[in-house]
């Protein structure tokens, strides 16, 4: 009888998509497992068509008790063999616990603990992938690549591309996009930075200069097209994770925030350059992989910063010039006579 594992990164889009690369390792050593994942909406749209998945379940985060309830009970019915639960959060560590799974494994954070079989230290590596994957040391699962994967449905690949004509972007434009938009304050570097760096790339390259953003979000992008002297691609319904995945599988270069679109952009193979502030960059950049850059600001406290007690954000320090030099090395390895390559 096949071995049943529950897989389980309740949130945020980056956050499973780091846990990619051991979703894959595990299918690798146990070929004939029954592999389930537990996740939030809107995290469940990128786990939908990855082929190491059976099923992919999702948590009603705003169902009420009677939901979780429900969903309680299915895992409970499930019976599985092991879980692993890459999140290791208070709400995760208890559905590990009530799953009653015989094997379950989770980090040793101080309180949770309890709930795991086995309870593992956080690794020293810094990308957090490798934390994910050596939770699956006590299967005996070794680690292998690093790089998250996302896969792009046909039906996607095709919207983008109807998206893409009907703004006037062919197939032989340098297509860069900017993520100028994140949830959290600490995440977003100023809006006339970008605006600078889209006048650059639209005067230098010739770029095609597309903005992405998600519901809720395009006061980001507004408040950058005030800055610009260009003028912008005008707005597009808002896509889809998966419509933006297959965007970002078109261009040949994405500029952003640390945000999920950055993550996303890494997992499709396009080649970025991400900007930090008080998040370390070397926590979400693949180790040695030069088509990914990461422009930081540490003010000398990081490894020790207590925001927002100190009422500093450091994104807003991160200079132009060095994000606008990344920008312009990979831009230049990416053309030839002024054609993507």
């Amino acid at each position: 009888m096949a071995t049943r594992i529950l897989l389980t990164q309740l949130r945020r889009i980056g956050d499973v998509l780091m846990t990619t690369p051991a979703v894959r390792a595990l299918r690798q050593a146990m070929p004939d497992a029954h592999i389930d994942y537990l996740t939030e909406a809107p995290s469940h749209q990128i786990l939908a068509t990855n082929p190491h998945i059976d099923e992919v379940l999702v948590w009603p985060r705003k169902g009420g008790l009677p939901g979780k309830l429900r969903m309680v009970g299915r895992l409970r019915a499930a019976h599985y063999d092991v879980m692993v639960d890459f999140f290791s959060n208070p709400t995760s560590a208890l559905i590990t616990r009530i799953t009653n799974a015989p094997r379950r494994i989770g980090f040793a954070f101080r309180v949770r603990r309890w709930a795991y079989t086995d309870a593992l230290p956080l690794p020293d590596a810094p990308y957090a992938a490798s934390h994910k994957l050596a939770l699956l040391a006590p299967l005996g699962v070794a680690p292998g690549s690093l790089l998250p994967e996302l896969h792009v449905d046909e039906a996607s690949r095709r919207h983008a591309g109807r998206q893409l004509a009907d703004l006037g972007i062919g197939t032989g434009d340098f297509l860069v996009a900017l993520s100028p938009v994140s949830r959290r304050d600490y995440r977003v570097w100023p809006a006339r930075h970008y605006a600078r760096l889209a006048d650059m790339l639209i005067e230098r390259y010739a770029a095609k200069v597309l903005f992405l953003w998600g519901p809720g979000e395009q006061h980001f992008v507004d408040a950058v097209r005030q800055h610009m002297v260009h003028k912008p691609l005008p707005d597009y319904p808002v896509p889809s994770l998966m419509e933006t995945a297959a965007l970002l599988e078109r261009a040949n270069l994405l500029v952003a925030n640390n945000n999920g679109p950055r993550h996303m952009a890494i997992a499709v193979g396009t080649p970025t350059v991400g900007v930090f502030g008080r998040s370390h960059p070397e926590s979400w950049t693949p180790p040695d992989a030069p088509r990914h850059a990461a422009v930081a600001y540490d003010p000398g406290c990081k490894d020790q910063c207590v925001y927002p007690r100190c009422g500093r954000e450091c994104i807003n320090d991160v200079p132009y010039p060095a994000v606008a030099a990344e920008v312009e090395r990979l831009s230049e390895a990416l053309l030839k006579d002024g054609t993507p390559v």
